[in-house]
């Protein structure tokens, strides 16, 4: 046995494939630290419930290539890339949810899809994009602990921010400023995330070159390790195992189990 097998704790010695995710919703204490994810392949390194879950896919994502301008953003389709039972996930996800653990925001522009971050990350962001706005600290710490950890809807209206939260119309509008705020309709708001826009421009482009990478292979398929190697264009910069559990959660490409590793085949659409 190798000594970086050996290194491994006892809870990753029978690991699931990607494409052959557990059925259950067990659940695993785990490290999350960059070394013990990135010791093996992709396949091989994936954890068995939502949490844990999470806690995997939010250490894909590279906060460092936006330059701490964004919090670690999960797409919540790539929790099914792992975990194959949606009922178990979606029920795990919202008693994360109720407990204040972790937030939902909805993407906006043309995808009409869902993404997490745990509070703690959307707190610390928030806090740091608007520290250097002309908007009051005090009414942003409110916000924090009266919306972002005491409300856990993905939108308000007028009538709760003013008849139950006693905002202002100045005050609302000062969140809409400091981007924590996103309008939805007359009268009501996304909760959103600050410098949203940088990742759907990031997480766009690298979906759009990946699934063109998997077009151009020969039969419209290739084998998922053969594509963990190819190399991204410099504008996606939230690396390949991200983008894998995106198109594979999000059923835009098959996932088949073969004897060299899953193989990944553009959907028909």
């Amino acid at each position: 046995m190798s000594r970086k097998r050996s290194l491994l704790p006892d809870v990753y010695r029978h690991r699931k494939k990607v494409c052959l995710a557990p059925k259950n919703g067990t659940t695993l204490n785990v490290e999350t630290s960059s070394s013990l994810w990135n010791q093996e392949p992709l396949e091989n390194n994936v954890p068995n419930d939502t949490k844990a879950t999470l806690l995997y896919l939010k250490n894909l994502f590279p906060v460092e290539k936006f330059e701490g301008r964004l919090p670690p953003i999960i797409l919540k389709h790539q929790l099914y890339s792992i975990l194959k039972n949606r009922t178990v996930v979606d029920k795990q996800l919202e008693d994360l949810r109720l407990s204040g653990e972790i937030r939902l925001f909805r993407l906006g522009g043309e995808m009409e899809e869902y993404c997490i971050v745990f509070t703690a990350d959307y707190k610390s962001h928030v806090l740091k994009t608007t520290a250097e706005i002309a908007v009051h600290r005090g009414l942003i710490n409110r916000f924090l602990t009266e919306i972002a950890c005491g409300c856990p809807d993905v939108s308000v209206n007028k009538q709760t921010m003013i008849n139950q939260y006693r905002y202002t119309d100045e005050e609302i509008t000062q969140l809409v400023k400091a981007s924590v705020l996103t309008v939805r309709d007359i009268g009501s708001w996304w909760v959103s995330i600050p410098d949203a826009g940088l990742f759907m421009k990031s997480f766009t482009r690298g979906r759009k070159a990946v699934l063109m990478m998997i077009t151009k292979s020969k039969y419209k398929e290739t084998l998922q390790n053969d594509l963990e190697t190819r190399k991204l264009p410099k504008v996606a910069k939230l690396g390949m195992a991200y983008h894998i559990h995106d198109i594979i959660g999000a059923d835009l490409v098959e996932c088949i189990s073969t004897s060299s590793g899953p193989l990944l085949r553009k959907s028909a659409c």
